[in-house]
């Protein structure tokens, strides 16, 4: 199967909602054999076989060792172990545990941190260029002492670049040529008709630490992907030049890409608000920019389930399905009530009926897909099979309250025992 082919047909099967991106047929869905049909049968085959009848499940939101919030703290798992743990085989975890998953995947995408790409390779591999930088040798330190040390380095990082919106690895060319490295080794794995593995990245923009990220997709091998870059939240907060820089990619490589907003229930009621990323309302073209770059968005992950919440579906009783409703993704923020209808799905839906009826387009028609967001390089997504979001969430007998989101204020806090196993993609 070409990478092409699935990403086109990326589909969720999650509750009751299915969404198809195209309806050209995978290279292996198509019709069935005549020597598939029993010849001891007293009826005839269907006349038309070429819908599809083969089920894929895949993760389409997955990191391994090269993102800074997975390598900084623990990760050692790094893209190969991902692919064969993803394919089936067992391997052990990153606290040296034995894992297999019990049913493999038919895709994964790789999709690490936009930024800061290549700094946790480099403190793995004592770069010469972050230890000739103060900060960066500091940083080698502090991961080098100890977990306490490596969360140290790691809330120095989160401080700088979320809170203070600075690139703490400018100028020091820690990425090099890993973009190259990582989209050459996705390739090496797809296999056509047995295993897609399919290329993207995320785009984490944070902004006062509400979630506003994006899974970037695309359809196509290195070929075309290396001559493109990650676009990160230091080159704009705003989800709109992103999606420049994805039409840009198509217009001179010929290929494809789209943007998949992360489950918006930590983002505090701007994933889904009626307003461009500067509070001004939306218009026409906006809108119709939005719905041509992203046509479906995670509905189900570990961070927790964004199809409804109880506020909105009061007469729903599984509507608090493993809700996370206290705060903001860096938990800073607290809910308030306004909020939630701009952070689910079936409200998302309704909002953008709303907006269309106003200006005449509808900016949130899209489908759904569920992922792991795994950090761990692990797609285990089964409550009796389940490795954590981190590598010192995996099993062991106090991991169910360690921080997922640590926050000054208890309540406000967010822990292992509130993780979803999350969900997969349905093609």
């Amino acid at each position: 199967m070409k990478h092409a082919k699935i990403f086109k047909k990326i589909a969720m099967g999650l509750a009751s909602s299915a969404f198809l991106t195209s309806t050209s047929a995978l290279a292996f869905e198509g019709v069935v054999s005549e020597a598939t049909v029993d010849a001891g049968t007293d009826y005839s085959p269907f006349v038309d076989r070429s819908y599809p009848d083969q089920v894929l499940f895949g993760d389409l939101h997955f990191h391994t060792e090269i993102s800074f919030d997975a390598g900084l703290v623990g990760t050692s798992l790094n893209i190969h172990d991902a692919f064969r743990v993803a394919r089936g085989e067992r391997i052990l975890s990153n606290t040296g545990q034995s894992v297999q998953l019990v049913r493999p995947l038919d895709f994964l995408a790789i999709t690490e941190h936009a930024e800061m790409l290549g700094l946790s390779t480099a403190i793995r591999a004592a770069d010469p260029r972050l230890l000739a930088d103060e900060w960066g040798r500091l940083t080698y330190e502090r991961f080098n002492s100890g977990q306490e040390g490596r969360m140290a380095a790691f809330a120095d990082i989160i401080e700088i670049s979320t809170v203070q919106g600075r690139d703490p690895t400018a100028g020091l060319n820690l990425d090099g040529d890993l973009w190259q490295q990582i989209i050459e080794t996705i390739d090496h794995y797809n296999n056509p008709g047995v295993f897609t593995a399919i290329a993207g990245y995320e785009w984490t923009s944070t902004p006062l630490g509400n979630n506003l990220h994006r899974v970037v997709l695309f359809g196509d091998g290195a070929d075309k992907t290396s001559r493109t870059r990650p676009f990160t939240y230091f080159d704009s907060e705003d989800p709109e030049p992103m999606w420049d820089h994805l039409a840009a990619y198509e217009e001179e490589t010929g290929g494809s890409a789209i943007s998949v907003p992360h489950n918006g229930n930590v983002s505090n009621g701007i994933m889904f608000a009626p307003t461009k990323f500067d509070g001004s309302p939306m218009d026409a073209d906006y809108a119709a920019k939005r719905a041509r770059w992203e046509p479906m968005h995670e509905l189900t992950q570990i961070k927790g389930d964004e199809e409804t919440h109880p506020m909105l579906s009061p007469d729903d009783e599984f509507a608090n399905f493993e809700t996370w409703d206290v705060a903001n993704l860096a938990g800073t923020a607290a809910k308030e009530p306004e909020m939630l209808r701009y952070e689910y799905a079936r409200s998302a839906l309704k909002v953008g009926l709303e907006i269309k009826r106003e200006i005449g387009v509808n900016p949130f028609k899209s489908g759904f897909t569920g992922t792991t967001d795994s950090h761990t390089a692990l797609p285990t997504t089964r409550e009796d099979n389940y490795f954590g979001k981190y590598q010192h969430t995996e099993p062991s007998p106090i991991r169910h309250n360690l921080d997922v989101i640590p926050s000054d204020d208890p309540a406000l806090r967010i822990v292992t025992a509130q993780e979803s196993a999350a969900g997969l993609t349905a093609v």
